[in-house]
């Protein structure tokens, strides 16, 4: 086995930025103009398992691939608000193609944490162009040898690797001493040593998401392919890898409350595309003659008033959630004592809250509109439905489970009981 040849950057210090004066208002911006694009195109994104080669081109000539990407390699290194307001617009125009992005362009970020410099050098290569999608549980191996390290595995779900060049697995490490259980590791492969499999049809929503399955088959990779961290569970006692080397605490973040602001990104914009559908339903039928059916025009006031007020406060939910997901970055730089696991479980606790707003949003647009706008095989109001319950679907959004878990935590470390010295006298 060879490993793949890849070229470090010529100049290691600093790649160039397509656009060096490009605004987070200015890249939001863009992805806005192409809700209408992205609304035309749904059906076939469905139909092909991911969008296409012509909209991951303007994807990529609109720097979003580069949005939490360090500028060290190219990237714009915006912060997570501003990849979370992208996400929304992008998803709003179209849910699964959102969530193919999103999941493919965001990892840039995880790279940048956790990689060496001689690692992120490889993966970010002489131009800067990466994508990946991210399958953090461990359902492969890596083997370490002189040459490098023998990646193994199958991972499912592998959402956003149709346009990827890259894939990031959680992998568990094996041992010289069969005795000791696996450590478990990260490790980053690229495209030409893993195979997709045509395995993402079928699925009720989310079509468009191409979350395929990656099967590598003992792929050969640098030893700098490889870190010694789990993906679920980051080291980030005196700042990561990455901090030292960009020195931004973006890149020193626990991983929950990154991953939940991915998703619940991606739930709120098909909460906007819901209510925009609704909106074009409801102008259609009281354009009719006959004006609306049923009881008039109160049955739609209600839910739309309802759904604007839901998606304002999930919109600012997401953004305030990221926004302490950066302050607590920040915080557990000089402190991390004020930057604990809880926390992280706390900021994924209210992000999914804010998901659940949204889908609430889709469930009461979806049956307010009548049967044959809203349940008919190919109307838009459908793909959202469809889209939601699949959605609900990942662990991510297992709301009642992620609150277990966070009570459980939160009072064994805030309520334990007084240690006992010995009989009162």
């Amino acid at each position: 086995m060879n490993i793949k040849t890849i070229t470090r950057p010529s100049n290691s210090a600093r790649l160039a930025q397509p656009e060096p004066g490009l605004t987070p208002a200015e890249i939001v911006g863009r992805a806005v103009a192409l809700r209408p694009l992205l609304l035309e195109d749904q059906a076939a994104s469905e139909e092909r398992g991911s969008y296409s080669a012509e909209m991951h081109e303007r994807f990529r000539r609109a720097g979003f691939y580069r949005i939490l990407q360090p500028k060290m390699y190219g990237g714009y290194e915006f912060d997570l608000t501003v990849y979370a307001r992208v996400i929304m617009e992008i998803s709003r125009g179209c849910p699964g193609t959102g969530w193919g992005l999103c999941l493919a362009a965001a990892h840039s970020l995880n790279v940048a944490a956790l990689f060496s410099k001689e690692g992120q050098d490889l993966l970010f290569g002489e131009d800067g162009e990466f994508a990946a999608p991210a399958r953090g549980v461990p359902t492969g191996t890596a083997t370490e040898t002189k040459d490098g390290w023998i990646i193994d595995g199958l991972w499912d779900y592998c959402s956003g690797s149709p346009h990827s060049n890259f894939a990031i697995f959680g992998v568990q490490i094996k041992s010289d001493d069969p005795s000791l259980p696996p450590q478990l590791g990260t490790a980053a492969v690229p495209r030409a040593q893993w195979e997709m499999l045509d395995n993402w049809r079928g699925f009720i929503g989310l079509r468009a998401s191409g979350s395929n399955s990656i099967r590598v088959s003992k792929a050969l990779v640098p030893k700098s392919f490889v870190v010694r961290q789990n993906l679920f569970s980051i080291d980030i006692l005196g700042g990561t890898e990455g901090y030292h080397i960009h020195h931004n605490p973006m890149y020193s973040g626990r991983m929950f409350g990154f991953f939940q602001t991915e998703i619940t990104s991606i739930l709120v914009g098909i909460g906007y595309a819901a209510l925009d559908e609704f909106e074009r339903i409801v102008q259609a039928k009281l354009a009719a003659p006959a004006g609306p059916m049923g009881g008039g025009v109160q049955d739609f006031l209600r839910p739309y008033g309802l759904a604007l007020g839901m998606l304002e406060t999930a919109r600012n939910a997401v953004l305030a959630g990221a926004q302490s997901y950066l302050d607590y970055c920040a915080s557990g730089i000089t402190d991390p004592s004020s930057y604990t696991e809880v926390d992280d479980m706390r900021i994924q606790a209210g992000l999914q809250h804010a998901a659940r707003l949204a889908g609430d949003v889709v469930d009461l647009l979806y049956t307010s509109v009548g049967t044959s706008a809203a349940a008919k095989d190919g109307s838009r109001m459908q793909r959202y439905f469809r889209d939601i319950s699949m959605a609900r679907t990942n662990p991510g959004l297992a709301v009642e489970r992620t609150a277990l878990m966070l009570a459980n935590r939160t009072i064994n470390e805030r309520f334990k009981p007084a240690v006992s010295t010995g009989p009162a006298r």
